[in-house]
């Protein structure tokens, strides 16, 4: 085994990086077929260049070969809490397949002393599912999951109907009915097991507004002509995959407590599914907390999860002596 040398990542190291991080996608789509196959070598060497600041970016060299690297986002505040933080989606990394485990744990060596010298604490990485070395190097690094993105085949969902319950798309100007449910999901994520700090309520105005801002749609579920469950779609997701054209991605969804476990969800999954494949679709998409098990126990049994992302928070009394 020779040497591994870390270098500060550079414009000379974009086509090897691109084709690192292309080839770790491809070992992606084998485990999850239904992952939009195309030719990104040169959306990923754009993507990349735009990531390939020296400052915070590290590539690994053996034998004279790009073996590795790993970049990220510029920082900023309040990532997952009040200090600097920054992303690594899954196009700023990549490795060759020999000795992965070791090369990521060297390469995120290399970068996190870049980003704890200027200050940036919480450290975020998109890992692919099914790439288990990555996944596991990272573990044993510090890091813990905290999202998940998972993907289906636009096809029918088997399931029971129901006498009582209508499911439609949500007119534009009905939208006002959706507020008591986005409220509720705010709560939802503020309580218990995710704490996730969100103090503000919703209005009609906001939603509209929001709704305008990402070109959403909502499909809806009424049981005596009320709301009992929502889910949200638009056009583009978290990360490359979502932009495919035949892709529709869920970005929002709730269904009050009394309604869980009846079935009513699945079904307007099914009718969702129903609509999406009438319009041409060919792929779903949701990202969703993996620390949300009421959201855990729901899309994995529809859908298949595809990248983790995972989050490490340094002890900022570092900085004290740094």
């Amino acid at each position: 085994m020779s040497e591994l040398i870390l270098e500060s990542i550079n414009d000379n190291h974009i086509e090897s990086a691109a084709r690192l991080a292309l080839s770790e996608y491809f070992e992606e789509c084998c485990a999850v077929p239904i992952l939009p196959e195309a030719d990104y070598l040169e959306l990923f060497c754009k993507m990349i260049t735009e990531l390939a600041d020296p400052d915070l970016g590290t590539v690994a060299i053996e034998s004279g070969k790009v073996v590795g690297f790993l970049t990220c986002y510029q920082p900023w505040e309040n990532h997952f809490g009040t200090t600097l933080g920054t992303f690594s989606p899954v196009h700023a990394h990549g490795t060759v397949k020999q000795n992965r485990r070791r090369i990521y744990s060297q390469l995120y060596q290399a970068a996190a002393e870049k980003w704890v010298s200027r200050g940036i604490l919480s450290h975020a990485i998109a890992l692919y599912a099914h790439n288990h070395e990555a996944v596991d190097s990272f573990f044993w690094n510090g890091f813990g999951m905290r999202t998940v993105d998972a993907i289906r085949p636009v096809e029918p969902i088997l399931c029971e109907g129901f006498s009582n319950a209508a499911f439609y798309e949500l007119p534009d100007e009905e939208i006002d009915r959706i507020v008591p449910l986005k409220n509720s999901l705010i709560a939802h994520l503020r309580d218990t097991p995710m704490f996730i700090p969100l103090f503000f309520q919703m209005d009609t105005s906001k939603v509209k507004v929001e709704n305008e801002s990402r070109k959403s749609r909502y499909f809806v579920a009424t049981v005596k002509d009320e709301i009992a469950a929502f889910v949200e779609i638009m056009a583009s997701g978290e990360n490359f995959t979502c932009q495919d054209t035949g892709m529709a991605n869920i970005c929002g969804a709730y269904m009050f407590p009394q309604y869980r476990g009846s079935g009513i969800y699945t079904k307007l999954l099914s009718f969702l599914m129903e609509t999406l494949a009438a319009e041409g679709y060919t792929r779903c998409g949701v990202d969703f907390e993996s620390f949300n098990p009421t959201a855990r126990g729901f899309w994995l049994k529809y859908f298949s999860a595809y990248t983790y992302g995972v989050v490490r928070r340094v002890d900022e009394r570092i900085l004290k002596h740094t």
